[in-house]
């Protein structure tokens, strides 16, 4: 397959696992531009990483990229997309790629008017770990699915992981719970510097059962603080009839209805490389990507360029642009039900739900 030319619009820390993933991947990918909005920035990023950069969006598209990364802040990545399409120029988006029902349907009408080529980048399912337990719960270790708690990241990744656990699709769905704002003394700052003098924030916490017409619930609990803070932990739950994953312990009934406990092992090279992850000698997630030398979200988004890669040259994803507006859709529930705590907001059919 053809080596494909990449151009990247955006310049936060997102970006630069991009930069990673491409330089990882040399057989597949050419970065042949990265657009910035300051010529200062632009030349810090020229001068660190020996790469193609601009300040013009036109020399920036004149480069002609088979597709665009769209990485820029989240409230613009929908409206970044929407100039890219309307240029018939295909693109991968941050999460999520609209901020209101109103952006979702209006994205999605437009790529349908146009037959775009777009695809988001949610990359946790394809991260080694959520891979693992993905896979886990797909050959059976917790029989009928039931419950997934989700409190180790933050809406649209949420929202996706729950989904995919729970095998819901486009299953009908009501948001009921609350937003709280809580005050939280701080530790550290985001970048990790430590705070040692007993400051306090207010911080928004999301307590919310998502109830799917089958009988299967979602719970996510998570405030953006968890990411950080030294006094605040995260971890994911998910029951079945069978068993139980908790972060990366799992509970199952072996084929003689034995219980049994066991974990999600990392398999390694001798310098630590991930080769594979296995419960026992079962092995649930095997890195194809080795080469990439990484762990963690550069792995999931080197899967979300190599997707983008295969649906471009076949037409197919593992993840559909159908399936991000589900996703996003969900996210928009959750926060409608945070602006109206304990009133049910009760989905919608939605006119992508024949493409998931």
């Amino acid at each position: 397959m053809a080596k494909m030319k990449v151009g990247i619009i955006g310049s936060g820390g997102r970006s630069r696992l991009y930069l990673d993933a491409i330089k990882m991947l040399p057989d597949d990918f050419e970065l042949v531009s990265m657009r910035f909005r300051t010529e200062e920035k632009a030349k810090s990023f020229a001068d660190k990483y020996g790469i193609p950069v601009t300040t013009s969006m036109d020399e920036f598209k004149s480069a002609k990229p088979d597709f665009v990364v769209d990485v820029v802040n989240r409230p613009d990545v929908g409206k970044v997309a929407l100039d890219f399409l309307n240029d018939d120029i295909p693109v991968l988006a941050e999460t999520p790629p609209a901020e209101s029902f109103e952006e979702i349907q209006s994205l999605w009408a437009l790529t349908e008017k146009r037959k775009s080529k777009m695809l988001v980048a949610e990359n946790y399912f394809a991260e080694p770990g959520f891979a693992a337990k993905i896979e886990a719960v797909r050959r059976g270790y917790l029989g009928e699915m039931e419950t997934v708690t989700v409190s180790n990241t933050h809406e649209y990744h949420a929202a996706s992981v729950i989904r995919l656990m729970l095998d819901t699709l486009y299953t009908p769905l009501t948001v009921i719970g609350k937003k709280m704002t809580i005050k939280l003394t701080l530790t550290q700052d985001k970048e990790g510097n430590p705070i040692r003098d007993g400051r306090t924030q207010d911080v928004d916490r999301y307590h919310m059962f998502l109830n799917f017409e089958n009988g299967k619930t979602g719970i996510y609990d998570f405030a953006i603080a968890q990411y950080w803070s030294s006094i605040r932990s995260r971890y994911f739950m998910a029951q079945g009839s069978r068993g139980e994953i908790k972060d990366d312990d799992i509970w199952f009934l072996d084929k003689s209805f034995s219980p049994q406990k066991s974990s999600f092992k990392q398999n390694t090279t001798a310098s630590g490389d991930l080769i594979s992850i296995s419960i026992g000698d079962d092995v649930v997630y095997e890195n194809t990507l080795l080469s990439t030398k990484g762990v963690g979200r550069v792995l999931g988004i080197s899967h979300m360029l190599l997707n983008m890669k295969a649906y471009l040259e076949t037409g197919k994803a593992p993840y559909s642009f159908a399936s991000a507006m589900q996703d996003t859709y969900i996210t928009q529930l959750i926060l409608e039900a945070g602006r109206r705590p304990f009133q049910p907001v009760a989905s919608e059919k939605m006119p992508w739900e024949a493409g998931l």
